[in-house]
Order: structure tokens, then C-alpha cells, then sequence
């Protein structure tokens, strides 16, 4: 049986895996785990990039590519006693690493998780430092390959949402209800964003960001609704090839708000989650010295609308023969800003097949609709376009 995995909890390694452990001399213990997934993509067409992540400039197309689904990540765990620990996740994946708009970095190594926690009760934590941030059913476990039934998330809803963590203060507050367990859990603080989104480089810093979550663990049933909101000072460059290269700042409001629902009784699996994003208008005015441009030439059209405006939702099932997990998943993301609509949607079947108690063989066959570029196919026009996408690779823990 899979580890279902829950967003409270703060060392999640440690709990879907057996991590090593020793103590110190003087009574301090600590637990070192890791995960990866190696794994190689392709798709059908050779003039298109299929990426599943907005970080991501670079993707597959009908060469293999090792880079967009692998990963690796190292977790280590101090506990000090008196309800105090301290952990540290770092993550190596591929990703944009400077202000050009094709760069990509594979396995790229960043520090996902570095926080300080004092349990001040047994159902309630504090941390401080660098912390998950909770905008999905399974935030806390979305890079870990191994605790999820699929190769890949949904990256309709997954990879939309550019933030994964946050610099800040987090409370977890776990309040027993008969057989059931209700948690809250808030957090403020400051994260950056990194988007590339057709010939869009959106990158800043946040002024701050703030997140409220709320779950009900019940029985086979797992339920979440939250938000995430933040406002960030971005800087806008459009390539030369755009009616306008003006460079453009403002401060860009945005607004996450998710629910989720998990039902998984040991041989079925069902999971779904739908969310809204929005955000505020571009400047509307030109700035100075470019007053007298032609209509829709300032920010080539983009002037007074959002960037975007989205809606997203998956439905995902499943049944457990053995070792043998087979699921199917389909997935949508519609963005319905009066910038234009953008549209993708997917149809995924995966299995899964437990090796050993750490090792899992994953192979995942996507057919993808995108009726525009910035979802997440490259290319350069905004034709509607089918991909065939398979990917194959191992999940493994230690």
C-alpha cells in the first residue's frame, strides 16, 4: 500500500519512508533520508517542447529527454528534545537559472526546506524558516515520486502554480474530533517567482505572501481547501520579436485558492482537486516618453488586462492488483483573461509497479490538447496542437 501522505506533516520523508537514525552524545537525534526519480519523455512532435512546469524553459520533444520528470532530493532531520528539531531539504531539478528566456539548468540544486519547529503541544507546531507552501492536496509530497500513485502530478494544476515554498513563520494546529483529525494551518512570509510562460519572463521577489489551509483526515477520506495570496513587485521582459520591448514594473497581485478531495481505502484511489487563480491589471498607462505609441503597440496589447485568470481542475482513479497500480487521470486548465484564452487538457494513463519496498517502476502515456503556446508546449504559432507524450522511470527512496 501506498504512504498517503499529509500536508501537516513536517518531516514528510521520515514518515513514508524507514530513514536512518542515530543519536549524539549527548542525546540528539537526527534521521537522513533522499528520494529521486530518474526518468526519460518524449513526445510526438520534433517542432514541439512539452515541459511540466512553468520554471521550465526547455522540454521534450521527439528526442528522449532525461531532464523534465528526474529529480533528486536529500532530507535530513535534527531533533534537539523538548519538542524542538530543525530540517533541511535540498532539491536538485531542472529549472530556469538566469533572465534569458531559454536557459535550463539540469538538476539544479536549491534548498527546497530550512526551517526551525517547536512543537508547543502535541497538536501544535510552530516553524520558522523555509517552509513548504501548502496551495495543493499534496504540496508537501509533490516532488517525492515514490508516495504518489502516478509518474507525474497533473500538471494542470501543479504546474501552474510557480511558488513551492516560502521564507516566513508557519503554525500547524492538529484539533481531534472523534475518529477524525481537523488541522489549520497558516504561514507569512516571503517567496520569489520564476515564470516562462510563452514569450513572457515573469521573476521577482515577493513583498509577501501569505497562506491559510484547512484539512479533514477522516477514515479512507482525506479533505483540504485553502488559499494563497501575495503581492510581488515583477519586472516584465518580452522578446524582440513582440510588438514592444518597454521594460515594465509593477506590483502583481495574486490570488490561489484550491480545494481537494482523496478517497483510499488500500485498493481503490480517487483523487480530485480544483482551483482558481487571479490577479490585478497590468499599468493601463504607458510610461513616460511613450505616450504617443500606437494603440495596443505598449505591452503589445497587454495594458489594463491581467496576465491571467485561471481555472483548473483533475479527476484521477485508480485500483491496486499486488503490487500492480494502474490509474487513469484527465485533466483541464482554462486561462479566461481578456488577454486572450489559453486551453490544455490531457487525458493520462500511468502504472505503477513495486520492486521492492523503496523502488517503484512508473511508465505514463499522455494525450494532450493545447489551443495555445504559453500552456506548457513551445512553438511558435498558437494553432491547436495534439501531443502524445510517454515517459518512463523509477521512483526510489533511501
Amino acid at each position: 500500500m501506498l504512504v498517503r501522505t499529509r500536508s501537516f506533516q513536517p518531516t514528510l520523508m521520515c514518515l513514508a519512508i524507514a530513514c536512518g537514525s542515530a543519536m549524539a552524545d549527548d542525546g540528539i537525534t537526527y534521521k537522513v533520508s533522499g528520494y529521486g526519480t530518474l526518468a526519460a519523455t518524449v513526445i510526438d512532435k520534433s517542432d514541439l517542447q512539452f515541459r511540466t512546469s512553468l520554471s521550465q524553459s526547455k522540454g521534450a520533444n521527439s528526442r528522449i529527454d532525461l531532464g523534465v520528470d528526474s529529480r533528486m532530493g536529500l532530507q535530513g532531520v535534527v531533533n534537539f528534545g523538548q519538542g524542538w528539531s530543525a530540517t533541511a531539504q535540498v532539491l536538485s531539478t531542472r529549472r530556469r537559472v538566469d533572465e534569458t528566456l531559454t536557459s535550463n539548468k539540469d538538476f539544479d540544486i536549491d534548498v527546497e526546506w530550512l526551517f526551525a519547529q517547536w512543537a508547543v503541544t502535541p497538536g501544535v507546531e510552530l516553524r520558522l524558516g523555509r517552509v513548504v507552501l501548502p496551495a495543493f492536496m499534496i504540496s508537501d509530497s509533490r516532488n517525492v515520486g515514490y508516495s504518489q500513485p502516478w509518474m507525474r502530478a497533473p500538471i494542470e494544476m501543479y504546474g501552474r502554480m510557480p511558488l513551492t515554498n516560502m521564507d516566513g513563520v508557519q503554525a500547524v494546529w492538529r484539533i481531534p474530533v472523534g475518529d477524525a483529525v481537523f488541522s489549520i494551518q497558516p504561514g507569512y512570509g516571503k517567496s520569489n517567482v520564476n515564470v516562462t510562460s510563452g514569450d513572457l519572463i515573469v521573476e521577482g521577489a515577493n513583498k509577501w505572501v501569505g497562506h491559510l489551509s484547512s484539512q479533514l483526515e477522516w477514515g479512507d477520506w482525506l479533505m483540504r481547501a485553502g488559499q494563497v495570496r501575495g503581492v510581488t513587485p515583477v519586472n516584465l521582459n518580452l522578446l524582440p520579436t513582440s510588438l514592444t520591448t518597454i521594460p515594465v514594473s509593477y506590483d502583481m497581485k495574486d490570488t490561489f485558492s484550491n480545494v481537494g478531495v482523496q478517497y483510499d481505502n488500500g485498493k481503490a484511489i480517487v483523487m480530485a482537486e480544483y482551483a482558481k487563480r487571479s490577479q490585478n491589471n497590468l499599468p493601463a498607462a504607458a510610461p513616460a516618453g511613450y505616450a504617443g505609441m500606437a494603440e495596443g503597440a505598449y505591452l503589445a496589447g497587454l495594458a489594463g488586462k491581467p496576465l491571467t485568470k485561471e481555472n483548473m481542475w483533475y479527476l484521477a482513479a485508480g485500483w491496486r492488483f499486488g503490487k500492480w497500480l494502474p490509474m487513469v487521470s484527465y485533466g483541464s486548465f482554462e486561462n479566461t483573461s481578456t488577454v486572450g484564452t489559453a486551453k490544455w487538457d490531457s487525458t493520462n494513463v500511468s502504472v505503477r509497479y513495486d520492486v521492492a519496498s523503496n523502488v517503484a517502476i512508473k511508465a505514463q502515456v499522455g494525450l494532450h490538447k493545447a489551443i495555445d503556446s504559453t500552456a506548457f508546449v513551445s512553438t511558435t504559432d498558437g494553432d491547436p496542437r495534439n501531443v502524445t507524450s510517454l515517459s518512463v522511470g523509477v521512483d526510489f527512496v533511501f
